[in-house]
């Protein structure tokens, strides 16, 4: 029997840096529509949910056309969310969930493939996804994540520290070794629920990496390589970065864009 597979998206309403981000409006939609189409035109997903605390955020969704419940405001963080949402009766029969974050309105359909086929298809417990760094910069910005992959593709860990780190050279961004974290997740039924119940580890503590917890409790975590992709929306830059991309494929010809 095929398994099934439930996109889950985390909308919370609060935002520090972009006031009440999901229904921000960037090109005459708010930006957690754009996310919904994004993912519903993915065509990996069986279901697809938008998780919120507010009420509002759940009226614009159904306005749309997405389905859209509440869940409890205090989480404290999206994955807190999405497993509120599995643990729903209607949503008990799906063996892999994926977070799709709503701040993503370019999240890409290969990216969402690869980290379904590692749960579904190649038996990790957690399946994300990497990209590679491409510069000296990038590297050495704290606020990008950077992932260290093993042969096998296994997660061996997540750092905002520059690394590898070359002892006698420059790095060498060719090589494929120095890799870009995607906040994307795809997880076991299971490995979700486990993954919530666990405390917060002390380097989840020490980098604030939620991934993390996760990794030092022995969950299993593979990594695919993918392509580059566009960043998400977190601050009123991104928003107009995201508004002058969205108007222009808006512009393109449907064959153009494929």
């Amino acid at each position: 029997m095929t398994t099934r597979v439930l996109g889950v998206i985390p909308a919370r309403l609060a935002s520090v840096r972009l006031p009440r981000k999901p229904l921000h409006s960037i090109a005459g939609r708010p930006l957690i529509e754009w996310v919904w189409r994004r993912a519903v035109e993915a065509g990996v997903f069986d279901d697809i949910v938008i998780a919120t605390d507010s009420p509002e955020v759940q009226a614009a969704a159904r306005g749309f056309g997405a389905s859209a419940v509440l869940t409890r405001a205090e989480h404290p963080s999206g994955t807190d969310r999405v497993a509120e949402v599995v643990r729903r009766a209607e949503w008990r029969d799906f063996g892999v969930i994926v977070n799709v974050q709503g701040d993503e309105p370019f999240v890409r359909r290969d990216h969402l493939e690869a980290a379904v086929a590692l749960v579904r298809d190649g038996g990790w417990d957690v399946g994300t996804v990497a990209t590679p760094i491409a510069s000296a910069a990038e590297w050495r910005e704290p606020a990008v994540v950077k992932a260290v992959r093993g042969d096998d593709g296994r997660a061996l860990f997540f750092t905002r520290a520059p690394v590898p780190h070359p002892r006698d050279a420059e790095p060498d961004f060719a090589g494929g070794a120095f890799l870009r974290h995607v906040g994307i997740y795809s997880y076991t039924r299971d490995a979700l629920l486990r993954w919530v119940a666990l405390p917060e580890s002390p380097l989840e503590r020490i980098e604030k990496l939620e991934q993390l917890r996760a990794l030092a409790a022995g969950l299993r975590i593979g990594i695919a390589v993918g392509a580059p992709a566009e960043g998400g929306v977190d601050t009123p830059a991104d928003a107009a970065r995201a508004e002058t991309i969205l108007l222009k494929q808006m512009a393109t010809p449907a064959l153009e864009r494929a």
